[in-house]
């Protein structure tokens, strides 16, 4: 019997899986001639485009939904070593467990940058769902705080894509939790940028209409600024001001898994593998990659993002290369994607939808956010638990 080996079950991971899945039964290939297994350190996909909003234990999706009806094989551990040589997979759990792969889908995504900042433990992230959950209990736990100074300020350090959505959201959260002791008038949200701008990635198109909901919104922003010690108390800024907060949420960049150690090839800056236009990593004949862990042109011109924009559509690429190359089947498909747009959750002010890599405004405020709201619901796999239903989702796009 011969071994796919997925690493980790995100956007990329799960749809990896259901590509190959969908591509074995296309052969007609049983799972007893080839088997298909996701290693992933719990038995849900975690939808974390949406973990800035309330309730975050809400938006994960669990596996066996999609997994169980196609024959993917899940095993629930933490993957501590990948040896390319020998072609084994490490897995800890209460037992160690050794797999062997005969093609391995790498797909362990991305996680926050946290830097070495005096008190940075007293931060609050939406990086993983325990995250956002943390953050999300200590926001419902701000009325039984001792202290008035700061009680309902929120900082939020990074004015990136996701600074932007936690601010902009932070905004309605902290007035509503604020209104139960009537003191509105105090509920502040202040976003910290070290560049000269918001948005700074963004480019130079959306970013008056950002600067817009900002200011609709009465953030306060501060550019040009980084933090250089945190304390339950509020932040201090390298020029020595001191702002008080009871809370202060780190959005300020992503890095790839560090599990990519384990593979002997160049990475980027990000720490992300390169691959081909098939997505097999790039020096490693048994290795395919597929989302935050990649660095994939989309076009003659660009490289994906971290993003499930990029996801989605690489693990269906990767789990249908991933089995053509297993089988010696000639039906490899390239990977591109020529299109891309951004939807920009700008909470009660509503969204911003650009399109193309200038991103060039389409669509703003209410109609923009209907349009987000159906993006939300977009990224999430099939819930019937019919077979035929998921493998049409897991179909290329």
């Amino acid at each position: 019997m011969k071994r796919i080996v997925i690493v980790g079950s995100g956007f990329a991971g799960t749809w990896s899986a259901l590509s190959a899945a969908r591509q074995l039964n296309q052969f007609n290939i049983s799972s007893d001639e080839v088997k298909i297994q996701v290693v992933n350190r719990d038995a849900y996909l975690g939808i974390r485009p949406r973990f800035y909003e309330k309730n975050p234990q809400n938006y994960r999706f669990p596996l066996e939904k999609v997994f169980k009806p196609t024959g993917v094989d899940f095993i629930q551990g933490e993957v501590e070593k990948i040896n390319t040589e020998s072609q084994v997979v490490t897995i800890n759990r209460q037992e160690k467990l050794t797999i062997h792969y005969d093609r391995l889908i790498y797909t362990a995504g991305s996680q926050l940058i946290r830097p070495n900042i005096q008190g940075f433990q007293h931060s609050f992230s939406v990086d993983t769902l325990q995250d956002a959950v943390k953050l999300d209990q200590h926001i419902h736990q701000l009325p039984s705080l001792s202290t008035d100074e700061g009680k309902y300020t929120v900082v939020v350090v990074g004015a990136g894509f996701a600074g932007l959505e936690v601010a902009t959201e932070m905004v309605s959260r902290i007035q509503e939790i604020a209104k139960k002791e009537k003191k509105e008038s105090e509920a502040k949200v202040i976003l910290i940028e070290r560049a000269s701008v918001v948005g700074p990635e963004l480019g130079a198109n959306p970013r008056p209409i950002i600067e817009q909901a900002l200011q609709e919104l009465n953030i306060e922003v501060h550019t040009n600024e980084t933090v250089s010690e945190m304390t339950e108390q509020g932040i201090v800024l390298q020029n020595g001001k001191r702002i008080p907060a009871a809370t202060v949420i780190w959005t300020a960049g992503l890095q790839a898994n560090p599990l990519a150690k384990w593979f002997p090839v160049e990475k980027d800056h990000l720490g992300r593998l390169s691959v081909d236009s098939y997505l097999k990593v790039e020096g490693i004949n048994s290795v395919f990659a597929a989302g935050d862990a990649v660095k994939a042109r989309t076009d003659d011109h660009h490289f994906s993002l971290m993003s499930c924009q990029h996801a989605n559509p690489q693990g269906r690429v990767a789990g249908h290369n991933a089995v053509c190359d297993l089988l010696g089947i000639d039906e490899k498909i390239p990977y591109r994607q020529e299109g891309y747009k951004t939807g920009l959750d700008l909470g009660a002010w509503g969204a911003l939808i650009t399109s193309g890599w200038d991103r060039v405004p389409v669509m703003q405020k209410e109609e923009a956010k209907k349009v987000k709201r159906g993006v939300n619901q977009a990224i999430y796999p099939p819930s019937s638990e019919n077979r035929d239903e998921i493998f049409a989702a897991a179909e290329l796009l």
